[in-house]
């Protein structure tokens, strides 16, 4: 009686394919591992952000008022002027943007220079105010105007600053923040700057400037 012949043994595994799956493996866990770190991470911001110790009134923000008001006022009107909600988070990562844009939009803010965050839970915001160089008169009252002409609101002190003569009535559809619709307005601006007159008025022949002493100048600009 013939013996069953026994099946040859399997060839042996090829050397080196056990420790490249093994670091394959492990690389894989640990991308894995840090994903969901950063997941988890990420959906801890959000769950803590809307509580109360991380929530910051609009208020409260530290910053330099413009001339002719105080800080609680001026931040009263960044807040309509942006439409700004009346608290934000400090963990919101559009912070530092949606701070810059709400107080770029007032009409005195020339540049938002900074948006820093100070603990425990200080926001300040660090600010360039457009300066007021012309003083227009009008029948409503005298309204100033920044170096290149962009109307200031009605705060703007008008004291002691060059007067434009003759100047066209402003438009009542012009608001605090935009650029005089008159060109002669725009143009006295940077005249009233370099010279420092007590009034100028444009004449065909060009700028007649009266100075603080009483001395009469013309400049043909």
């Amino acid at each position: 009686m013939k013996r069953a012949k026994k099946a040859p043994p399997a060839p042996p595994p090829p050397r080196g394919g056990r420790p490249v799956l093994t670091v394959v493996l492990t690389l894989g866990f640990a991308a894995t591992l840090l994903f969901g770190l950063s997941l988890l991470g990420d959906q801890a911001k959000r769950g803590i952000g809307p509580r109360d110790r991380y929530s910051v009134p609009f208020a409260d923000i530290r910053c330099d008022p413009p001339p002719g008001t105080d800080r609680e006022t001026f931040l009263t009107e960044v807040r309509y002027t942006a439409d700004a909600g009346s608290a934000f988070q400090l963990l919101d990562p559009q912070l530092n943007p949606r701070l810059t844009a709400a107080f770029a939009a007032h009409p005195w803010v020339l540049r938002v220079d900074s948006v820093t965050v100070e603990p425990p839970n200080v926001i300040a915001v660090a600010l360039t105010f457009r300066k007021p160089v012309l003083c227009v008169p009008q029948a409503a009252g005298k309204r100033a105007v920044d170096a290149k002409g962009f109307l200031l609101p009605l705060t703007a002190p008008t004291d002691g600053l060059p007067e434009l003569l003759g100047a066209p009535a402003l438009p009542s559809n012009t608001l605090a923040g935009q650029l005089w619709p008159a060109e002669v307005v725009v143009r006295a601006a940077p005249v009233a700057v370099e010279y420092k007159p007590k009034t100028l008025e444009r004449t065909p022949q060009g700028w007649q400037l009266i100075m603080p002493d009483g001395r009469k100048l013309l400049v043909a600009k």
